[in-house]
């Protein structure tokens, strides 16, 4: 619990920022008028719930549940830029995360992990004082206790130290007054780092959080003494703009990615075809290459059909009655098709595709997968392209690091 200590004395600190604060300004924020200045935050909240999947012989552990706590400092739009006005003026911004999985065995085993984050959230609806919203946080987390086939064998759960973070949360917001807001929502925790080590069953939380939110102005410290006779507000006025007319496209989009995996421990193969008794782990690369067809179908969201190579040099342990050696190329390729979304927000997109195969020469892989992640557009033809493919649904596979090029073939 020592990094939850940590975190109570980052609490105890931040307050005596707001005279410094942390903002940068621009010249279309000195308007006396509205929205004068930047419209900040300090939401801290408390998270407490159940680990919803663990190895069978953990069982009694594990039963414990979890606690962590959450400090983050966001921003929330006016609705300058038209992208904020589409999402509902969304709010943004960095977070540190800190927690005990358990008791203290459970925290010896797997560690107590800590995370440092951005996150992305956009309201639903809002009705009054109430505000219901959903937000996305995705991170690097690290202070885990990765397995060691000598020193931690026992963690059959996760196999890096570092590994990354996500955090999908819904929840209501309740304006008490107009510097504090309070809230209550459910989320769920996902840490993995895509097979890149092993094991990779990955941990998964789910539960309940209450926080409490205070809203800053960093202006007002400003004008107190430069115009005492005027005070900025502290919550913004949503600005309204006549939406431009939408013009759908359709393009094609190419990607291409590579990636590691290190297999299980026991799963290697030696020369002779028999499984490495000695829990042996060999490192494989991967690679991607995906044809797609995107099309606009609305102002947030694309819809795409494609089709799916994947090359995976692990699958050599994969293919009955034959030794690693005998294994070609074809042994090592997949091919599959798929559906698809990407939901834009400016240049960001998050990505999501659901495919099967139609081609493998093993059934170890199941026979559909998931990709999901992000692409950040570097240009208006080329993102960068960060997705996590799955094997049966949530499992792991591997990490496709790569770029998209697209090229409009329709307006």
């Amino acid at each position: 619990m020592k990094r939850i200590t940590y975190l109570l004395f980052l609490t105890l600190v931040f307050p005596t920022l707001k005279g410094q604060e942390f903002s940068s300004f621009k010249a279309e924020q000195f308007d006396p008028v509205i929205n004068y200045g930047t419209f900040n935050y300090v939401h801290l909240s408390y998270f407490t719930g159940d680990h919803l999947t663990y190895p069978n012989d953990l069982v009694d552990m594990f039963s414990k549940g979890y606690d962590a706590l959450e400090l983050r400092l966001g921003w929330q739009s006016t609705g300058r830029q038209m992208w904020q006005q589409l999402h509902n003026y969304p709010v943004y911004g960095l977070g540190v995360f800190a927690s005990s999985l358990g008791e203290s065995d459970i925290d010896s085993i797997l560690g107590a992990p800590s995370a440092l984050y951005f996150f992305f959230g956009a309201p639903w609806a809002r009705f009054g004082r109430f505000t219901l919203m959903t937000d996305l946080a995705i991170g690097l987390s690290y202070d885990f206790v990765p397995y060691d086939s000598e020193t931690n064998p026992a963690n059959m759960v996760i196999g890096s130290q570092v590994n990354l973070y996500f955090n999908l949360n819904t929840l209501f917001m309740y304006q008490l007054s107009q510097r504090l807001d309070l809230t209550l929502g459910y989320n769920l925790f996902h840490f993995s780092n895509g097979r890149t080590n092993t094991p990779q069953a990955g941990v998964n939380l789910g539960g309940l959080n209450l926080g409490a939110k205070y809203n800053i102005n960093p202006m007002r410290n400003y004008t107190k003494y430069t115009r005492p006779d005027y005070q900025p507000p502290i919550r913004t006025e949503f600005i309204k703009d006549p939406m431009p007319e939408l013009k759908r496209y359709g393009e094609l989009q190419l990607t291409v990615s590579g990636g590691t995996v290190l297999t299980e421990p026991g799963e290697a193969k030696d020369s002779d075809g028999m499984r490495n008794s000695t829990g042996l782990q060999k490192r494989y690369y991967t690679s991607t290459i995906v044809l797609e067809y995107a099309y606009l179908v609305a102002r947030k969201v694309k819809l795409d059909l494609g089709l799916d190579g994947f090359y995976d040099g692990s699958l050599e342990n994969f293919i009955p009655d034959k030794a690693p050696q005998e294994i070609g190329f074809d042994g090592k390729v997949m091919l599959g098709t798929h559906i698809g979304m990407q939901y834009l927000i400016e240049r960001f997109a998050f990505y999501y595709a659901l495919g099967v195969y139609v081609y493998k020469e093993t059934p170890s892989r199941g026979k559909w997968y998931m990709r999901a992640g992000g692409r950040i557009g570097l240009t208006d033809d080329l993102d960068i392209h960060v997705v996590l493919k799955t094997r049966n649904g949530g499992i792991a596979d591997w990490i496709e690091w790569g770029m998209a090029y697209k090229f409009r073939i329709h307006p």
